[in-house]
């Protein structure tokens, strides 16, 4: 299966950014009455109030709420702009109570259409890097006939796109991933003789027969070290590119694989987008040009996704890259019926990031704090093969909206200085 598949007239998705970013307003407190020691029905039930927050806990003969004393650090990233304005807490109405998370293991739903190139489910491939700390990628040039480029030129084009994936991956990561980029000594470079579309065009424009033949000719031997190998054009202006994760390639070290291949400039790398590929073996969110209709209206059904036309992961890509862990996902079990979840925004470090609500094998719907509308809601249809739109945004919700997909309603009842209270029916 083609992850990544272009033509040589065909140029790749853009990738625009569409999140302006901003600093939210903070709100103190003012002095509350407690309701630490009164008496409180279920267990594990969470109440903010403007006193603080409180968890339902067990005492000798009744349940009680008490005091949550673990400090709370703000967050220190930025998060889009728009971060909504409180509506409980901080000296106004109580917030909701909060219902206990259901089962984590309900929701890591495995891809109804996996292939070895990439799903949007778990388990994830053997090939796929979920949760390293630090990501190994190697940038290797090509020089193509009558191109002319030095190795501090190519450097200078390439640095400043390392430095946003740095940020990028700092931010959706919450600082747990680095990734570190090596860029091929120039003695190093592999040279081919003709120019790169007729290159391109000897091989039918197939990457399992371009590939092959220009890793052949990668004369570094430690290949298997990376996490990630870009070929790019040393001096690129046209691009022509893609991945075939499907595969691995013979090479003279051994068995390689997550190859990405590109003829453009050093922008047209879309280093986050394509490392989602490469590491993480995610699919692309866009619609394909063999899969587009007269219906399609919007190549890019799923908003705010780096694999689509975001900036960043979702939180569910976030999850299958290993960025965030299962404490921070609020799962709804099945059998359940009215629950109230409490979602940090999916850009801060500390907290809870998401709710999702199995529907079905292989389909889910998911509400996170993202977008700058409000919260984003959206959802899975595994069943949709690569290419097509397994993912689709539903709505955006501000305080008082509700959406509903496949019998699960999700309603936006109130926000406090952290994130959204939301209330899932079923």
């Amino acid at each position: 299966m083609c992850i990544v598949c272009q033509t040589i007239t065909v140029g790749a998705a853009a990738l625009t950014g569409i999140l302006p970013i901003a600093t939210p307003e903070r709100y103190e407190a003012p002095a509350a009455p407690s309701i630490a020691g009164t008496t409180c029905k279920k267990v594990g039930n969470v109440r903010t109030t403007t006193a603080g927050r409180f968890t339902c806990t067990a005492a000798k003969k009744k349940n009680v709420w008490r005091r949550n004393t673990r400090a709370t650090t703000p967050p220190t990233t930025a998060v889009p702009a728009g971060y909504l304005k409180p509506t409980c807490g901080a000296g106004l109405a109580d917030c909701p109570t909060e219902s206990t998370s259901g089962n984590v293991n309900e929701c890591k739903l495995a891809d109804e259409t996996p292939s070895t190139g990439g799903s949007q489910g778990f388990p994830r491939s053997w090939k796929a890097k979920p949760g390293k700390a630090e990501l190994n990628v190697l940038v290797l040039p090509v020089r193509y006939a009558n191109t002319q480029i030095t190795e501090a030129e190519l450097r200078a084009q390439y640095e400043p796109e390392f430095e946003k994936t740095r940020e990028f991956f700092k931010r959706n990561s919450y600082g747990r991933v680095t990734p570190t980029f090596t860029i091929e000594s120039e003695s190093q470079w592999v040279n081919i003789a003709d120019p790169w579309d007729r290159f391109v065009l000897a091989r039918n424009s197939d990457l399992r027969r371009i590939i092959p033949d220009v890793v052949g000719m990668i004369t570094r031997q430690n290949l298997q070290t990376f996490d990630s190998i870009f070929i790019v054009a040393a001096g690129g202006t046209v691009y022509w590119g893609g991945a075939d994760l499907d595969v691995t390639y013979t090479h003279s070290s051994g068995t390689v694989h997550s190859v990405y291949y590109q003829t453009g400039p050093a922008s047209n790398a879309q280093f986050p987008h394509n490392i989602g590929h490469t590491a993480y073996y995610m699919e692309d969110l866009y619609i394909h040009p063999f899969n587009r209709t007269r219906d399609t209206v919007d190549i890019n059904p799923l908003k705010y996704e780096v694999m689509a036309s975001g900036e960043d992961f979702t939180v569910w890509n976030r999850w299958l890259a290993g960025f965030i862990y299962d404490s921070e996902v609020r799962c709804v079990s099945a059998g359940t019926t009215n629950t109230v979840h409490h979602v940090v925004q999916a850009n801060d470090a500390n907290g809870e990031k998401m709710v999702m609500i199995p529907t079905s094998p292989g389909k889910a719907v998911f509400a996170e704090y993202i977008a700058y509308a409000g919260v984003h809601v959206y959802y899975l249809d595994s069943t949709i093969g690569h290419g097509a739109g397994p993912m689709k945004t539903i709505g955006f919700l501000k305080v008082g909206q509700s959406l509903t997909h496949n019998n699960a309603k999700v309603e936006l009842t109130a926000a406090d200085a952290t994130g959204v209270y939301l209330t899932v029916t079923r």
